[in-house]
């Protein structure tokens, strides 16, 4: 067994066999620790341990990263979209890399370098910069070879959406609204640091069949979209000065139930490569690193 892996460990003590199940958290030679399901964490002495077994992950951790970009895909949707093969092409008036750039996973039908022209081109068409979504292999090196620069990484981050509801179950549920549209309040919330929002980000925000806008006051904010059984979790914001109150959790949890209501099992969230404090946040709630994808885009007069 490996710390991060899921076990169940049959161990023997004072009050009788027991079995333990949970994620490994630390592994020495004297004892394994371990969190359960329900976010309690328990310490098994290794020579207590009388059988033990990893278990298979589930459907969150089994998917391909490709797939779940694909889905991701359809949770933070595009106003306008264009295949090339398997990589689709998106433009949302600039709003949002992730709606503004081509997803390159899967075969283009084209060799490489003209994938990567055709990409050039019909942002050019569009009077956008041209950006691709990749999750690393030849597509990364081309862009590196014609001088595109990576604009910074991102983590996609998993869970099961029932591992990550037990353990806050007996908590209490403080009031969270919830909307089908954002509301001038909501966007105030979002992304206030960086100013007003342009016109179009309401529209791309709400482009989806099954959305919901989470917010909590002004404190906390959240948007969740469901497609089949996945969930994604996107813009969760926290208040500067309604921090480090546990806001993040509440309101993330509960863009979750609605989820669940909706029929969605599994959850995937998005997390910037050097963003500690969520990405602790989200482990904290089950969640585990699933891969990365970056954002390219052409470096000027490209």
């Amino acid at each position: 067994m490996e710390v991060g892996e899921t076990v169940s460990l049959r161990a023997v003590t004072a009050a009788g066999p027991t079995e333990v199940v949970g994620v490994v958290l630390s592994l020495t030679p004297q004892a394994v620790v371990v969190r359960r399901r329900d976010g309690s964490v328990a310490e098994v002495e290794v020579a207590s341990i009388t059988a033990a077994r990893v278990v298979p992950p589930g459907p969150a951790r089994r998917i391909d990263a490709a797939e779940l970009e694909r889905i991701a895909a359809a949770g933070w949707r595009a106003l306008e979209t264009a295949p090339l093969g398997e990589w689709v092409r998106r433009a949302a008036g600039g709003f949002t890399a992730r709606a503004n750039s081509a997803l390159a996973v899967g075969d283009p039908g084209l060799l490489l370098a003209d994938a990567v022209d055709a990409v050039e081109r019909w942002y050019g068409e569009r009077s956008l910069p041209a950006r691709v979504q990749a999750i690393g292999g030849a597509v990364e090196d081309e862009l590196a070879a014609r001088g595109w620069q990576d604009t910074g990484r991102n983590e996609v981050m998993t869970a099961e959406i029932a591992h990550v509801l037990r353990p806050l179950a007996h908590l209490d549920q403080p009031a969270v609204r919830i909307d089908d549209r954002p509301g001038e309040a909501w966007l105030a919330s979002y992304r206030a640091a960086s100013g007003p929002l342009p016109a179009v980000a309401a529209e791309v925000l709400a482009n989806h069949p099954d959305v919901a806008f989470l917010s909590m006051g002004d404190d906390a904010i959240a948007r969740v979209a469901v497609d089949g059984r996945w969930a994604g979790l996107f813009a969760v914001e926290v208040a500067p000065a309604a921090r480090r109150h546990g806001l993040g959790r509440a309101v993330s949890a509960a863009a979750l139930r609605w989820a669940v209501q909706h029929g969605a099992r599994h959850a995937y969230l998005q997390v910037a490569a050097g963003n500690d404090a969520a990405r602790a946040l989200y482990e904290s709630l089950g969640f585990a690193i699933h891969h990365h994808y970056t954002h390219w885009v052409a470096s000027a007069g490209e």
